[in-house]
């Protein structure tokens, strides 16, 4: 039995831990899920802005190409034989003015006529392809702004050259105010806590496109947007951004509800599973002790009633008829011993099979207390008294049969568990509609760490003075039940070499 009870324990608390661990995981991946939905939203609106911005700046006015200048680009392509690479070289730049008649031809068709196979030097000369050079057709004196910058524009990462000429020669006319940025990003952001700074990043790779990075916890994410306002010059401005979670776990609201629920179901049905079993092996105990009792309580007066009827056997024994007087009384007092244990037990089976079925009517508690205690058996060997208290008003309304089972027990119990000299006190009190019963004694007491189990079936304290003691621990637990029965309550106070006192409250 031992055994099977650990294995059930164990597999319920292993089912339990994978339950919770994998809802745990389950309410993980849901997480990361909405977060993950969270910062691409989040990443969305700052590309947004970037662009929103962008088309700000491109219609404000001009600081270098004017109407007086003119921008110009030239696009060469050369080969390194060492390293058999194409290399692109893209040149930039703006100048002064725009009457291009002094090298003969319109900003337009400079580039084109770049790539033919005529060209010409600054006073109108066919040069050689080896020979020509930009730097040949514009004077230097007419040069504002000139970058050159070599790229692999064959990359499939690199965006359409008019793009890049286009964010270059934004930066040149409205340069990136960061102030300005943070304004709208703001409007855009809901308030959210962000830090922005720019950037000009020292790595020699381009970086054409925007790029998120990830940082932080799970719980404590951020992340940090780089977006590129000028990637040939490798300009860009960073976005860090606080994350939420307590937006993502509003969300997740009912799935966390849901899964704390199931978790604590679980874990009250575990609780629920243990405390039973741990009830029915305290049953089970229970039951062996009562058989135990009650093999040696029967076996007493049987054993008792079989001398007698020895001694009644023997013809020349029954002559002396002092002896017959003890041995007759003794049957007599071992057969009540015998029918009270029958009485109890048969009323505590009839107790919890008919949910004690009660005759209510209205009687005198003083009257019925009084006749009870006229009538009670005090045992040989003690010196018995028993003190009443009533109040002015004895009229009660309750089992008039059960209320007397109860003070029988209380008393018989408080005479059983008391030394020679035994003082019993009970009080009956009516009293704001409710009907108080209190019995206290001077008897053993009860140990505190027994004093919740005493109404427990078949339950005997562990402080008897003597084991002999008839009994098989079914008063209190009956008492009990007829005050449930009544709806009403039963406590106890006691202190062990002093005295117990037991108290009922009945509605009326």
């Amino acid at each position: 039995m031992e055994r099977r009870i650990k294995i059930v324990w164990m597999l319920s608390i292993v089912a339990m831990l994978l339950i919770t661990a994998g809802q745990a995981y389950w309410l993980r991946n849901q997480y990361q899920y909405m977060n993950d939905e969270q910062i691409h939203d989040i990443y969305d609106r700052i590309l947004q802005t970037a662009e929103k911005y962008d088309s700000i700046r491109a219609p404000q006015p001009k600081k270098v190409l004017t109407s007086a200048n003119m921008f110009f680009y030239q696009l060469n392509k050369s080969i390194d034989l060492e390293k058999r690479t194409t290399i692109d070289e893209l040149v930039l730049g703006v100048l002064k003015g725009r009457d291009l008649e002094s090298v003969g031809q319109n900003i337009e068709t400079l580039r084109i006529e770049l790539d033919d196979s005529d060209r010409v030097d600054k006073g109108g000369a066919k040069l050689p392809r080896d020979n020509y050079s930009l730097d040949s057709i514009i004077p230097n004196d007419r040069v504002l702004v000139k970058d050159s910058f070599k790229i692999n524009m064959s990359d499939k990462h690199a965006p359409n050259l008019n793009d890049i000429i286009n964010l270059y020669r934004l930066e040149l006319d409205v340069p990136f105010a960061l102030q300005e940025f943070d304004s709208l990003l703001a409007m855009h952001l809901d308030e959210r806590m962000f830090d922005t700074w720019l950037e000009v990043s020292k790595d020699t790779t381009y970086l054409w496109n925007p790029m998120l990075t990830r940082h932080g916890t799970l719980l404590h994410p951020y992340i940090e947007v780089n977006y590129p306002y000028n990637p040939l010059k490798r300009q860009s401005v960073i976005v860090k951004v606080d994350i939420s979670p307590h937006v993502v776990l509003i969300r997740m609201g009912w799935q966390l509800s849901g899964s704390i629920c199931l978790i604590f179901l679980l874990g009250l049905c575990l609780l629920f599973q243990i405390k039973t079993i741990l009830k029915q092996r305290r049953i089970d105990e229970l039951r062996k002790s009562f058989v135990n009792t009650m093999i040696h309580e029967l076996k007493r007066p049987v054993q008792a009633l079989k001398m007698c009827v020895a001694f009644l056997n023997d013809k020349s024994l029954r002559i002396d008829e002092k002896a017959m007087d003890e041995v007759i009384h003794d049957s007599m007092s071992e057969l009540d011993n015998l029918s009270a244990y029958l009485s109890k037990l048969r009323d505590m089976t009839r107790a919890d099979d008919e949910h004690t079925q009660l005759s209510i009517r209205t009687f005198s508690i003083k009257e019925t207390l009084e006749k009870l205690i006229r009538l009670y058996h005090m045992p040989e060997g003690k010196d018995v008294s028993i003190e009443t208290h009533f109040s002015e008003e004895t009229l009660v309304t309750a089992d008039p049969v059960h209320v007397s089972n109860i003070i029988s027990n209380l008393i018989e119990n408080a005479v059983k568990y008391s030394g020679t000299s035994v003082h019993i006190v009970v009080d009956c009190l009516v009293h704001n509609h409710q009907l108080t019963i209190r019995v206290s004694d001077n008897g053993i007491g009860i140990p505190a760490s027994e004093q919740n189990r005493v109404f427990d079936k078949f339950y005997r304290g562990s402080n008897l003075p003597d084991r002999s003691l008839p009994g098989i621990g079914l008063g209190l637990s009956y008492v009990k039940l007829l005050v449930e029965a009544h709806h009403g309550i039963i406590s106890l106070s006691s202190q062990t070499g002093k005295g117990t006192e037991i108290e009922i409250n009945i509605p009326q």
